[in-house]
């Protein structure tokens, strides 16, 4: 059979293209310890995507290529292929991460796990890509609650308080309205500025808490569990269009059980964290949650009279059974 100049350039040119995406390396680069429970979640996912696929994912830890924000341009321009991002900072580029910040959203962990590997968690997910990347997958990030030099039991306990919180509007208004002062800093600067007293304390999860060592610092540790916010696996726009629709497929199918891995190594690690730093003479605090709640009711508020187009969503996750 005789092939024409039309046919044999469409064949070498399918041909160039998958030799080019099997032979390239794509970076999937975080900002996290080796040791930290998403770490090991990701490396999961690049062994998983290489054995599927047979595309190599190099994993970059400990922010070696930057850290959480600069990951994120770096994807949204496609010299990063995939990162990790909390789904906080992702709220300044998709209105739709912003309800994932609201303060006691959900009623039960099972409800937090049905609406984001649901319809709703998937239209989030799909909500940036015309902004350089598209979420892949939510991984299990806990609950966040405060670490300080006291005990916080009420939210009068954290008036006067200089606390470090995400650069997210939603998370400025949480500890606004819990009468503490926020102070948004990357993450890699606070074990200093907890230490020199830039801040008083800060919030997030007992694996970050742990892994980044902030216990050495601040040794109270307080569970009002005000937020879930979870981590997202998100893929450079970019570089997700040059895949083929099955390369596509495969790897959303690895992604989402990645998420199901990250729920057994983020368990297994809260454990392993929970006991040890009680051998280091860490004071752990159960908070007043109804006054937590009752104090963060003018957020809801403001929230629905700032974002109208986003009530519907909001009661679709409340009424997740």
């Amino acid at each position: 059979m005789k092939l024409n100049k039309l046919m044999l350039a469409g064949i070498l040119a399918g041909a160039t293209f998958t030799s080019s995406v099997y032979a390239q390396t794509l970076k999937l680069a975080h900002a996290l310890p080796t040791e930290h429970p998403v770490h090991q979640s990701l490396s999961w996912f690049a062994d998983q995507v290489k054995d599927e696929t047979k595309i190599r994912v190099k994993v970059y830890a400990n922010g070696t290529l930057g850290n959480e924000t600069s990951l994120l341009q770096m994807v949204q321009n496609g010299t990063v292929a995939f990162t990790k991002v909390s789904a906080a900072p992702l709220e300044s580029f998709s209105k739709d991460y912003k309800i994932l910040s609201l303060p006691y959203l959900y009623s039960s962990e099972q409800q937090y796990r049905d609406v984001l590997n649901g319809p709703i968690g998937d239209k989030i997910l799909a909500s940036s890509r015309d902004d350089g990347f598209v979420g892949l997958a939510f991984l299990d990030a806990g609950a966040r609650s405060f670490y300080t030099d006291k005990a916080i039991k009420t939210p009068a306990d954290l008036k006067g308080m200089k606390i470090r919180v995400q650069n997210s509007p939603l998370a400025i208004d949480i500890i606004k309205s819990l009468g503490a002062t926020p102070v948004p800093l990357p993450y890699g600067e606070l074990y200093s500025a907890l230490q020199q007293g830039v801040v008083d304390g800060a919030e997030n999860n007992i694996p970050s808490y742990y892994s980044s060592r902030h216990f050495e610092v601040k040794k109270t540790f307080s569970y009002d569990k005000h937020t879930m916010v979870p981590d997202v696996l998100v893929v450079s726009t970019s570089v997700w269009d040059e895949l083929t629709p099955e390369q596509q497929e495969t790897i959303r199918k690895v992604a989402k059980e990645t998420a199901k891995q990250q729920e057994v190594n983020w368990k297994k690690y809260v454990d392993h964290a929970t006991a040890d730093l009680k051998t280091k003479g860490i004071t752990f605090v159960d908070s007043d949650t109804a006054s937590f709640q009752e104090a963060v009711k003018p957020v809801y508020e403001k929230f629905k009279k700032e974002n109208p187009d986003l009530v519907d969503m909001l009661s679709d996750i409340q009424n997740t059974k």
